[in-house]
């Protein structure tokens, strides 16, 4: 659900979204995530989940668990999705409301865990590294272990749908990244990028609807495909400009600037959602994968400074998204995914 919705324009009923559910089940999608937003903070969710569940998607929920009850867990569970993710902001109450902006969070999203839990569930704890919970990393890796359940960590922070980009002044810092990766044990191997590799599925294993029926390549890259409102998912997903651009573009070759990048081999983070919502072009670079490139670079080369990138040679670019999606509202909830 999106509780921050524009007037004039409600979210698809109960109605619709059910009509796009049996859309999706005749176009052969078999994987469904089911986000927000808040998905419990909306009446009808487990008229739409139960459904979706009947039609034979594989589901995976998306909440902040603050909202799931003994009930509320119940049916999740009768649901089996394949998994919910839950949001881990920081490992102390303090940290989890600082980044959150509210009260009390921890204990209700701990709380949501172990029902989940209890009742089998299969849970995926996600944590947004920022610098007001980097030093809580290792305890929530280890609350996470004790918890019993996944734990995975991301750096992307992108700017909302109108504009704004308040987050950013809590990413990481290069150093910061750098340290990060020295912690983090796992093996790295620089990657050997081929002209005909597709940097990453969008438009083409998935796709996304929005609250009011829009559908977009990717959560990040928001550029209109069509409307379910007004024209068939199928149709939309076999003829929509955009898609078929990025399945046919949407490779290395096609990257002018990544192509020439004297450390593209440490590169593991590009996003064309966030390229377009820097500066426009969903074929671009980023800052962040380029910072997160370079601290890669740093930790492999002990001592050297990783090289500038073409990025970063340009002038700095100013967020587009809001301009791209038809109006300034933050549509920032997603409550369905489609693949």
């Amino acid at each position: 659900m999106c509780y921050n919705v524009p007037l004039g324009e409600p979210e698809l009923s109960t109605v619709e979204w059910l009509d796009v559910l049996e859309q999706l089940a005749v176009a052969g999608a078999l994987r469904l995530t089911l986000s927000g937003g808040e998905i419990l903070a909306r009446r009808d969710f487990f008229t739409i989940a139960e459904r979706a569940r009947s039609l034979g998607f594989a589901l995976n929920l998306k909440t902040n668990g603050t909202l799931i009850t003994e009930a509320a867990a119940d049916r999740l569970a009768a649901l089996d999705p394949v998994q919910v993710d839950i949001s881990l902001l920081g490992a102390t109450e303090a940290t989890f409301d600082a980044v959150a902006g509210s009260r009390h969070t921890l204990r209700r999203v701990l709380r949501g865990v172990r029902l989940l839990q209890e009742r089998g569930v299969r849970v995926k704890l996600n944590t947004l590294l920022l610098s007001l919970n980097l030093a809580e990393r290792q305890q929530m890796v280890d609350l996470a272990q004790e918890l019993g359940v996944v734990y995975e960590q991301v750096l992307k922070i992108s700017a909302d749908d109108n504009g704004q980009d308040r987050a950013s002044q809590h990413q990481l810092s290069r150093q910061q990244m750098v340290g990060l990766y020295q912690a983090d044990r796992t093996p790295f191997e620089p990657a050997v990028r081929h002209f005909a590799s597709r940097t990453c599925q969008v438009g083409l294993a998935s796709c996304v609807i929005s609250p009011y029926g829009e559908v977009f390549p990717c959560v990040e890259l928001r550029m209109l495909a069509g409307n379910v409102r007004s024209q068939p998912f199928a149709e939309i997903w076999r003829t929509a400009p955009v898609l078929q651009d990025l399945r046919s573009r949407h490779t290395y070759g096609n990257l002018p600037e990544c192509q020439v990048c004297p450390i593209n081999r440490y590169c593991e983070g590009r996003c064309a959602g966030l390229a377009w919502k820097e500066h426009g072009d969903p074929y671009g670079g980023h800052s962040l994968a380029c910072q997160q490139a370079q601290a890669r670079y740093e930790q492999q080369h002990p001592g050297q400074r990783a090289p500038q990138t073409p990025v970063q040679a340009q002038q700095p670019w100013t967020s587009h998204g809001a301009h791209l999606t038809g109006n300034g509202h933050n549509r920032q909830s997603m409550p369905l995914v489609g693949a």
